[in-house]
């Protein structure tokens, strides 16, 4: 019960990364069995699947669709050479690309010391056209609603866009936006190719987001969209349309002993007596977790500060954002997005080396 009241206190009132002064032994790489750690386990888009999930969504509004077709195979273009981009561009120039876009106030939470290859790999940015990534969309969102029906909606047929635009002369100026994070690197390669004002890029706070995409004069005619509030806010095709699924889940596990497993999808059922802490439990990220738990028929339990942790289950603890997860908050793993994932990991080993 100590443990467990700790990890809600931590969960509760910690405002940055609690960085753990345990190190393993003085060989950081090789821990004795049961010290603490902080290493890299798993990831849920590998538990979900073999091409993850679809994370976050690119809509478009209706009427740039029916006045401009020639922006929106433009706009579509420039997503589907990102995962290109992405891959053989420099990180600094993913930075330099987006450091222009935030929104006046914003500190980015991509930046030069924690993007890396190995972090924009982990970001899972991939487009895939609506047509293609529907019925996958679809699934998912089954999925989620099977979890929290009051969490998202099923998506209509109007809601996806059909394609068809062909190239040309864009002929208007177009707002376009995403969140900060992960689905903000699939406009680097946007940004990077523009030529002239045709689009105006922003990176907003990832909770002001919807709000860029609904009001009676929404700001943006381009919007990337958690795939929930996407179908939720949008889903009927009314006002927006769907162009495709632009990331796949960014979502890392760490665990903090080093005699503990990695996260794999047949050794689901050892997890079973262990505590997650999951940043997000009750968004996309905590709901697909528990999906991929459902599906195993692994049994599991959201813990507060009255439930005891049980040893038949998997226990989930919430954690409002990753500046709370740290090798001394509890937990025997945690369910953390990337760059804050590997800059986490990569502090502690950079800080037991010391």
């Amino acid at each position: 019960m100590k443990k467990l009241l700790s990890i809600f206190a931590c969960a509760a009132v910690c405002g940055a990364a609690i960085l753990g002064a345990v190190a393993c032994t003085s060989e950081p790489d090789a821990p004795a069995p049961g010290a603490a750690c902080f290493d890299l386990a798993g990831n849920l888009q590998d538990l979900y699947g073999t091409n993850g999930y679809p994370q976050a969504v690119l809509v478009v509004k209706n009427s740039v669709l029916e006045n401009d077709p020639a922006a929106v195979a433009a706009m579509t273009s420039y997503m589907e050479g990102a995962d290109n981009y992405l891959a053989t561009a420099e990180p600094t120039a993913v930075v330099t690309a987006l450091s222009g876009c935030y929104a006046e106030g914003l500190t980015p939470s991509l930046n030069a010391k924690n993007l890396t290859k190995e972090v924009i790999k982990n970001c899972s940015v991939k487009f895939t056209a609506a047509q293609d990534a529907k019925e996958t969309v679809n699934a998912f969102l089954a999925k989620l609603i099977a979890i929290d029906e009051t969490f998202t909606s099923a998506a209509a047929d109007a809601f996806y866009y059909a394609g068809g635009a062909q190239a040309g002369t864009v002929s208007g100026q177009y707002q376009v936006y995403a969140p900060d994070g992960a689905p903000a690197l699939a406009l680097a390669y946007a940004v990077s190719e523009t030529e002239g004002n045709a689009f105006t890029y922003h990176v907003v706070a990832a909770n002001t987001i919807t709000a860029q995409v609904t009001g009676e004069t929404p700001k943006a005619d381009f919007c990337v969209l958690p795939v929930n509030a996407a179908a939720k806010l949008l889903g009927k095709g009314t006002s927006y349309k769907m162009l495709g699924v632009v990331t796949n889940g960014n979502m890392y596990f760490i665990r903090s002993h080093n005699d503990l497993g990695n996260v794999t999808k047949a050794g689901l059922t050892e997890l079973k007596g262990k505590s997650i802490g999951v940043v997000q439990l009750n968004n996309v990220p905590g709901l697909t977790l528990q999906a991929v738990l459902k599906d195993a028929g692994v049994a599991y339990q959201i813990i507060d500060s009255n439930t005891p942790l049980a040893a038949d289950k998997v226990n989930l603890i919430a954690f409002a954002d990753a500046a709370t997860v740290g090798p001394a908050a509890g937990c025997d793993y945690y369910l953390c997005p990337e760059p804050a994932a590997t800059t986490k990991v990569t502090a502690y080993k950079n800080q037991t080396a010391k």
